[in-house]
């Protein structure tokens, strides 16, 4: 089974972690979301090309930096997306507020899981968006087979959601992807930005492919790890919701890996 980790406090990071495959022989990759009030704390940084990616609406994603550090080596992404009203989520996640408040009063300091989160399991994705209830969720008609989806809430000790997100894991063959949706509400406050992390030395490239729709995909590549798995990540913003597939491959299928990542942007 793939691990998850979860931190209660870390500054200002909300507290998701996920690893990138399920296998132990796949590379780990942790990604974070964040809400940042004020600078970020110090570190080595490599500053890439700042190009932002932005629609007509004016809404993107823009790689911030590549940081390196003795311990991890990754990424930092900012997301100009839409904070929606908490009250357009309509679906049974209603009930979210009053179970999140009730882990805050209930939570002990040598608990080892973020009261502020709360998740439920799905057979599938469009089970976890009809528990949203949402209506500018994409619902995409994708032949990848679904193993797991994964329902994500983040809110304040008040029951307020922050955030919601939504991961579907899928597989082909030594190919593993995860399917994010992202949606942040009213209360989150200050800049939203996403960072990657991996404990090992990799290199990260930038591009960006135009989809059939029209709107722009960001995507990040990551070089081979000690593992022989490489690393390929598509940002796109919709409707003010942001989406990411994670690609973890083996060099060998690299032209299967950017055929699927083509795949499922050209779906929006």
């Amino acid at each position: 089974m793939r691990g998850k980790e979860f931190l209660d406090k870390m500054e200002l990071i909300d507290p998701a972690y996920v690893e990138a495959a399920e296998a132990a022989s796949a590379p780990k990759i942790r990604k974070m979301k964040r809400i940042r009030w004020g600078a970020v704390a110090a570190c080595l940084c490599l500053l890439l090309g700042t190009t932002t990616v932005l629609a007509a609406t004016g809404l993107g994603t823009k790689l911030l930096s590549v940081f390196r550090s003795r311990e991890e080596t990754g990424y930092e992404l900012s997301a100009d997306i839409v904070k929606f009203p908490a009250a357009e989520l309509k679906g049974e996640i209603r009930k979210v507020p009053a179970l999140i408040r009730q882990q805050f009063e209930t939570y002990q300091p040598y608990m080892n899981w973020a009261p502020s989160t709360w998740e439920k399991t799905f057979g599938t994705r469009d089970e976890a968006y009809d528990y949203v209830g949402f209506d500018k969720l994409k619902r995409l008609s994708w032949d990848a087979e679904e193993k797991e989806t994964t329902l994500r809430v983040l809110g304040t000790e008040k029951g307020d959601i922050t955030s919601v997100d939504v991961e579907t894991w899928y597989t082909e063959g030594d190919i593993r992807m995860y399917f994010f949706t992202h949606v942040f509400t009213e209360n989150a406050e200050g800049e939203i930005t996403f960072l990657t992390a991996t404990t090992e030395k990799v290199g990260f490239t930038e591009s960006f492919r135009t989809a059939k729709s029209g709107k722009t995909l960001h995507i990040i590549d990551m070089s081979a790890m000690e593992s022989g798995y490489l690393g390929k990540d598509g940002y796109l913003v919709v409707d003010g919701v942001l989406y990411n597939l994670h690609i973890a491959y083996r060099e060998k299928d690299a032209g299967r890996a950017e055929e699927l990542l083509k795949q499922w942007a050209d779906l929006f």
